[in-house]
């Protein structure tokens, strides 16, 4: 077996035994613990999205806690889904405001009008009926 197929196997851990399982070897090192392959994690993760395998049966063959087949399952799922799964989260993003280039001011006590070439000075008290039908007229309606 070399590192590539252990999933990253450090070179100085020797393998003691080899654990099977789902027709996987998982080596388990000298301490005792199994070396999951993230080829065999990926595996394990597409059955349990698939619906082929539940979370209890990948606990229970692999004899691993349901945390840890959580874990496999959500470190493999598609990233529209993980990101489904952070909606919560803060999102942040860089925005860039481009200067905007000042606006005359309306003078108070003032309504200004422009349509095309003609521009119309108003005092604010004009009558909002009148206002409707000049808008009109200058915009060629009446």
């Amino acid at each position: 077996m070399n590192s590539q197929t252990l999933g990253g196997l450090a070179s100085d851990q020797k393998i003691e035994n080899v654990f099977r399982v789902f027709g996987y070897s998982i080596p388990i090192g000298k301490d005792g613990r199994r070396m999951w392959p993230t080829k065999f994690k990926r595996e394990m993760a597409k059955q349990m999205m698939s619906g082929k395998l539940t979370v209890g049966d990948v606990q229970k063959t692999c004899r691993v806690s349901d945390k840890t087949a959580y874990r496999w399952k959500s470190d493999f799922q598609t990233p529209t889904k993980k990101a489904a799964k952070r909606k919560d989260r803060p999102a942040f993003v860089e925005v860039q405001v481009n200067e905007a280039k000042p606006v005359d001011p309306i003078s108070h006590g003032q309504i200004k009008l422009k349509r095309g070439a003609t521009e119309l000075t108003l005092p604010t008290d004009y009558p909002v009926k009148q206002l409707a039908l000049l808008i009109r007229a200058l915009d060629g309606k009446i």
